[in-house]
Parts: structure tokens; sequence; C-alpha cells
């Protein structure tokens, strides 16, 4: 005989849609965090930059105690390499150069800024992050 019994197997559409719906919640939290990890690392980038820099015409300044920023880019040559992490480049600005003497604005987004005060020979050098906008509390300097 035949048993017309109905199978109580699977799942209801009901328990389907939550699933889908925690699933989908999780997610969107995932990638939230993702993106703001992507930032976080970004900037972290652009002050090991900013460091590399410190420390390349801190030795600079050793040999040649009286370096000035206008000559700075053909004496470290060896810093053309560092690449800004926002948008790929291997030169950070436009002429090529590595470093920028300017104020934040949206177009320096990734680069390190370097400015000198040539009564003291003090080099001034700062990290511009997300939109331009200068890194906070980190400022480096080098001198003599």
């Amino acid at each position: 005989m035949y048993s017309f019994r109905k199978s109580k197997k699977g799942f209801t559409l009901i328990e389907l849609m939550v699933v889908v719906a925690i699933i989908a919640v999780l997610a969107l939290l995932g990638l939230r965090m993702y993106s703001t990890q992507q930032a976080k690392a970004k900037t972290a980038l652009v002050k090991a930059n900013a460091g590399t820099v410190q420390v390349a015409i801190q030795t600079e300044l050793v040999d040649e105690p009286g370096l000035l920023l206008a000559t700075i880019g053909a004496d470290l040559t060896d810093l053309s390499v560092l690449q800004n992490p926002f948008n790929g480049h291997v030169n950070y600005a436009a002429d090529g150069a590595w470093f920028i003497n300017l104020v934040a604005a949206s177009g320096n987004e990734g680069m390190v800024g370097v400015t000198q005060d040539t009564s003291s020979f003090v080099f001034t050098i700062t990290g511009y992050g997300e939109g331009g906008e200068l890194i906070d509390n980190y400022t480096l300097t080098a001198q003599r």
C-alpha cells in the first residue's frame, strides 16, 4: 500500500529568508570594516614614506650640512621610487619630484610634503592623507 503522508523534509521559505538576511548583514559589516582598514593602511604607508624621507634627509645632512630644499631632489634621487598609496604612481608631484612644497589640497592625496626653514636649516616633513588632508599629529623634522 501506498502512504499518502506529506514529507516534512526541507526548510520553509521564512527560514531561508531569515538566513539570507543574516548573511547579508554580516557581509555588509565585513565590507565596511574592510574599507576602513584599507584607508588606515594607505595612511600608514604615507607615514612610512615620510619617515623614509626624514631618514634620507637626516643622512644627507651629515655629509652636506648646508643642504637646501631647492637642490634636495638632485641629492636624494633614490627616493624617487616611493609609491603613492592612493593613486599608485611612483613619482609624487606632476613635475616628477618625489616631494612637494605646498599646503594641503585635494591633489596632494598620499604625498609627502617637505618644507625648510632656511635660517636654521630645519626640514619639516608631513604627509597628506585621504582627500589631501594633512595627517594629524604626524610632523617629522630633520636638522643638522
